[in-house]
């Protein structure tokens, strides 16, 4: 009976347009552009999927998740339930696994999975009507603001110094970024008075026109955050991403009620953002299309918080397949680009975009306009 139905099913949705083969493959050792004034990283890994369609069309998509299980379970569990789907109807494939999942006991790994595959679709989407995916979703701006994430260490190097920091800021707002972010919090147990000297080093080297913003990482209790807010005010930061352990809502409410900086959370959600707009949490609410869901999950975040009168932002490295989310939505906003895991966009994709003075422009190629380059699976695959 399990059997019948599944081919029913397949019969149904098979018609017209449908996917014929899905892969998905584990890349290792790509060269990629080291940060200013550093020699590590120069080699990254990534998930890199490819979705082709029986007659032809090909969308492909990467992941910010890049634990290798993910790989087993497109491969080995999901795809053979895809094949014969239309790809247009990307709400009704997470339902084919709704029974089987028991409210996602597989957790991040399936969740990323599924994103993949939602967005690899969206990409299918664009080119078989010839149209970039921000205009399917409303095309409300050809171009987004975009800010600048540096000064991450890598490869077991030492944390960046207050100096490195400060250097490496001037170095990016030579080069024309308008809008530079950091991390706080990084220590084993926070510190705001050294992060206060770290970020009041980084505002002196940018002067007081660049914006300048922290990102937290959910590594601090409340009390942590409210200090580290009350330092750095005279500091002019344009907001906090995810400072409190696990974007809890009442706390983050809490922060934003004492702090003089905008609060930005949902990169990483334990909680929904749902929870989050009804808590009064954040000024900024942060899908990432690659991790929370696909661009489907994205559109839906989207429309809550614009009831909720609250921008979108973004806060992840995937920032050039977000880009689509936020041209695409009237309430869309900054992108990041986070210098490294952009560098590994760089080096698997053609024609990625690049901040010019502050903004990205928005590809108007069909799909996403992020195509691998010729040879990358081949020389870097993992088998």
């Amino acid at each position: 009976m399990l059997n019948q139905t599944f081919m029913f099913e397949n019969e149904v949705a098979g018609s017209g347009q449908s996917i014929a083969k899905i892969e998905a493959y584990t890349l290792k050792n790509i060269p990629i552009t080291p940060p200013p004034f550093r020699e590590l990283p120069k080699t990254e890994g990534a998930l890199l999927l490819r979705v082709e369609t029986n007659d032809g069309v090909v969308g492909w998509s990467t992941s910010g998740y890049t634990h290798p299980v993910a790989i087993d379970l497109i491969n080995k569990y999901l795809a053979p339930r895809l094949i014969g789907e239309d790809p247009f109807r990307t709400e009704r494939l997470p339902t084919l696994f709704d029974r089987h999942t028991n409210e996602r006991p597989l957790g991040r790994a399936l969740q990323s999975a599924m994103a993949m595959i939602d967005i690899a679709c969206w990409d299918i989407k664009g080119k078989t009507l010839g149209k970039p995916v921000h205009v399917l979703l409303g095309g409300a701006r050809d171009r987004v603001p975009v800010y600048v994430t540096h000064g991450a260490a890598y490869d077991g190097a030492p944390v960046y110094s207050a100096e490195e920091l400060a250097a490496e800021a001037a170095h990016l707002v030579m080069l024309g970024n308008t809008h530079v972010k950091n991390t706080v919090g990084r220590q084993r147990i926070p510190d705001p008075k050294d992060d206060y000297v770290r970020m009041a080093a980084m505002r002196d080297a940018i002067g007081p026109d660049i914006e300048l913003s922290m990102d937290g990482n959910l590594r601090m209790n409340l009390a942590q955050a409210a200090e580290l807010c009350d330092r750095c005010h005279e500091l002019n930061i344009s907001f906090i991403e995810e400072p409190i352990h696990y974007n809890d809502p009442a706390n983050l409410r809490d922060l934003r009620q004492r702090a003089r900086i905008p609060v930005a959370a949902a990169e990483n959600e334990k909680f929904t953002a749902l929870q989050l707009l009804q808590a009064g949490s954040v000024d900024f609410i942060q899908p990432n299309i690659n991790n929370d869901g696909g661009l489907s999950a994205g559109v839906r975040i989207a429309t809550l918080a614009r009831v909720f009168n609250v921008p979108l932002s973004h806060g992840n490295g995937n920032g050039p397949h977000n880009i689509a989310l936020h041209a695409g939505v009237q309430n869309g906003g900054l992108v990041e680009y986070h210098y490294h895991k952009w560098m590994t966009y760089n080096a698997l994709f053609e024609e990625v975009p690049q901040p010019e003075a502050g903004w990205l422009t928005v590809s108007q190629k069909p799909g996403f306009g992020l195509e691998p380059k010729d040879g990358i699976i081949s020389e870097y695959r993992v088998k």
